[in-house]
């Protein structure tokens, strides 16, 4: 009696995800190919993510590994300077000085300092969020990449969409 094994049909999702890294990219992947769609418009084909770099503790910033997904879009000098731009903010946005200025000055006037005065964390995540969008559109929009506002999921990772 032989014993027939069903294989399994497995599809790839029409909106893709981005997970951890587990090895090279299936076979059936759109890296490496021209970009197709309109950002925005459609759905990306793959996405990348960047992971958190915690070798400097708890400080928020990402790795500055270049992605092979990228190869031939974008040149590894141009991500390495897209993550110490980010990491750079991110750094001056965590700092403790501004932060106990910040909460010092808001015990000290119960609370009411806060409703005149942004902190230096809100100005430096608007700072962050335009620096991704010129970023977005000088760089990466015309390469068929997107990068997605890492707040969404709480700078545990940095998501590149590839169309």
């Amino acid at each position: 009696m032989t014993h027939v094994i069903p294989q399994c049909s497995r599809q790839r999702p029409l909106v893709p995800h981005s997970s951890y890294y587990f090895g090279p990219p299936p076979p059936d992947s759109a890296y490496g190919t021209a970009p197709v769609g309109h950002i925005g418009v459609h759905h990306p084909r793959e996405i990348v993510r960047i992971e958190r770099d915690y070798t400097g503790g708890e400080v928020v910033q990402f790795m500055p590994v270049f992605p092979l997904e990228l190869e031939g879009r974008i040149t590894a000098t141009q991500f390495l300077e897209t993550i110490n731009n980010i990491n750079e903010i991110l750094i001056s946005a965590y700092s403790l000085r501004h932060s106990f200025v910040y909460n010092v000055m808001a015990v000290a006037t119960l609370q009411l300092s806060t409703l005149v005065v942004t902190s230096h964390y809100t100005k430096e995540m608007r700072r962050l969020e335009r620096k991704i969008d010129e970023l977005n559109t000088q760089l990466y929009n015309p390469a068929g990449l997107n990068i997605l506002w890492p707040r969404k999921v709480a700078f545990l990772f940095l998501e590149i969409e590839y169309y």
